[in-house]
């Protein structure tokens, strides 16, 4: 009996060993497959190749769609395959994720350099550390390499899986994947590529950051010899081939008259609105995309978010043309290649003083007259005790006055006489109150509530539009490959304004300006119409102005909310900057 416990003790030690060495390996492998898709957040991924031009047909983004994994239509150009497997994985068709030659030929390569001079890692391997691992040098992340390695194998054919890494490999200047690295380093389609520039792109994948040719062209184009005669060798490109593309010179993109925008925040709304209105049940493979934005504009706007200071604050800049609804300029921030936020579309921000113009356009809109007699003295509203910019009241005060003085105190007692739900309504029907809801409280007529620049902004616009409003928009017409169209802008716009109010609103504006709170925007010679704002502290610095049949916005401000030592005369003084740089008007500075 005691033998028989022995043996079955003996036979199920073993067991257990096995069973929680399996269940070690496996629990690594079921917390790492797990793909993180937070490394190419900034670029939004379409599933079209495409051309942005602007509304001048200047290239503003081209970028090929990455490769469908599963869709084996979907081939990956001959040379682009063959250049990174000659180069990084010439075994890769014949291992079955771990190839140990490679790795006792680079373990002996690194030992006679003295240095790590070879890595043994498969195509494979880089795809299970792209996807689902990270770079630290531990003996746990090789072991969940192997295993994921051989999973993937298992899963997916040998071009799934190239394209996998071909869609993820970082390579240098914050391109993921060739399609992007296309973009960065040419601004080319992948299909656009010459042999040379493939070569090159294969050749930044053991070091982009050492091997960039923005960093170092001579280092670049001699990984880029190395790949064209290990191509060569194998037996992928003649020679005629080979010495063709060695002798072509590198263009890089940015040494191009006609670059593209450094915004991928720009970029992405586009291609947002683009999805939008593109017929989902199509399966477009490239689109010809043609925006509204002028490219002159949007680089003269960008420089001028540099005159703003100190270092930390933010700009937004957008521009509509009234008439249209077509958005011409849309700064997203003063550092566009590393801007995670687009603060003219996203920032939600407390409107201040540009609210203003709502409850004032209720009361032309009631029949108060411009000439018309108000209290602008200290009060309160049960609580609520506001007070006026520096504490200055001036008594009774006309509408106008009020207006160019920017009294808190008027444009509450107008809201609270006509109901603060009449004044909601109004300003519902210029396109605010949806970001963040207003509330029937007195601090709404003076600004509290948020809204985003592009919705403050577009509301002016109808004001400069006789008072017709229109949604927005930063597209002009969407074109397939073959130039067949698919969408085409319509301005459609409503009247929520009568003509003689809205002339008379135009007054209130234009005085503001001229004479009043605004007049940092002021242009000798030139109709001007507009408002400031600001928040409590500073905090948010606004101008709003049209000018012909632009209107502008312009907001300043701190992320994290800080109060600000600018003031909203400072937003309206970068606004003439740049309506004087775009019109070419001489202002003295």
């Amino acid at each position: 009996m005691q033998k028989i416990k022995f043996k079955s003790f003996v036979f199920i030690i073993p067991i257990l060993i096995f069973s929680g060495i399996s269940f070690y390996f496996y629990s690594l492998i079921f917390t790492s497959l797990i793909f993180d898709n937070s490394k190419n957040k900034r670029s939004l991924v379409t599933k079209y190749s495409y051309v942005i031009k602007s509304n001048d047909n200047k290239i503003l983004s081209k970028l090929s769609r990455k490769f469908e994994v599963d869709n084996s239509k979907h081939k990956i150009p001959y040379f682009l395959k063959y250049s990174f497997i000659s180069s990084e994985d010439k075994r890769f068709y014949k291992h079955n994720g771990i190839d140990l030659r490679s790795i006792s030929r680079a373990l002996l390569q690194n030992i006679r350099s003295g240095y790590v001079k070879e890595g043994g890692s498969t195509i494979t391997q880089q795809v299970a550390r792209l996807l689902f691992l990270n770079n630290d040098l531990s003996f746990q992340r090789k072991i969940k390499e192997i295993f994921i390695s051989l999973i993937l194998e298992f899963k997916y054919d040998k071009n799934q899986i190239l394209k996998l890494y071909l869609n993820n490999i970082y390579l240098g200047s914050g391109a993921y994947g060739v399609n992007e690295a296309s973009q960065v380093y040419f601004g080319k389609l992948i299909e656009e590529l010459t042999l040379s520039e493939i070569a090159l792109i294969a050749g930044l994948a053991p070091a982009p950051s050492i091997f960039s040719p923005y960093q170092n062209i001579e280092l670049a184009i001699k990984n880029r010899n190395k790949v064209l005669e290990s191509m060569y060798i194998d037996g992928y490109i003649s020679l005629a081939n080979k010495n063709k593309a060695l002798k072509e010179n590198i263009n890089l993109n940015y040494q191009k008259a006609d670059n593209f925008l450094d915004d991928k925040l720009l970029i992405n709304y586009v291609l947002e609105e683009t999805d939008k209105r593109i017929d989902s049940k199509n399966d477009y493979k490239f689109l010809r995309i043609k925006s509204s934005i002028n490219k002159d504009w949007q680089e003269k706007a960008q420089k001028i978010s540099r005159y703003v200071g100190p270092n930390e604050i933010e700009f937004a800049l957008l521009s509509i043309e009234s008439k249209t609804g077509l958005i011409r300029t849309m700064v997203t921030s003063r550092n566009p290649s590393i801007n995670e936020y687009n603060r003219a579309i996203s920032s939600v921000r407390p409107l201040g003083s540009t609210f203003k113009i709502i409850p004032y356009a209720a009361a032309l809109i009631e029949g108060v007259k411009l000439n018309d007699k108000f209290e602008d003295l200290p009060k309160c509203w049960e609580s609520y005790c506001p007070k006026n910019f520096s504490d200055k009241y001036r008594g009774s005060v006309s509408l106008i006055e009020s207006f160019k003085s920017s009294s808190n105190i008027v444009p509450i007692s107008i809201t609270k006489k006509i109901g603060l739900k009449n004044i909601i309504n109004l300003a519902n029907s210029f396109g605010l109150g949806y970001q963040q809801e207003f509330k029937e409280f007195p601090s709404l007529a003076i600004g509290s509530y948020g809204d985003n620049l592009l919705n403050i902004t577009n509301a002016y616009s109808a004001i400069n539009n006789n008072g017709k409003i229109q949604s927005p928009s930063i597209l002009e017409k969407i074109e397939s490959f073959n130039n067949q169209s698919i969408w085409e802008n319509k301005t459609i716009s409503k009247k929520i304004l009568d003509l003689k109010v809205n002339k008379k609103i135009n007054t209130l504006l234009e005085k503001s300006v001229k004479e009043g709170t605004s007049k940092a925007a002021y242009i000798k010679g030139k109709k001007i119409y507009g408002k400031t704002g600001t928040s409590d502290g500073n905090k948010d610095l606004w101008f709003i102005g049209s000018i012909e049949n632009l209107t502008t916005g312009i907001w300043i401000g701190y992320d994290d909310n800080k109060e600000s030592v600018l003031s909203s005369g400072n937003a309206a003084y970068l606004w003439k900057k740049f309506i004087a740089e775009i019109y070419k008007i001489p202002i003295k500075e």
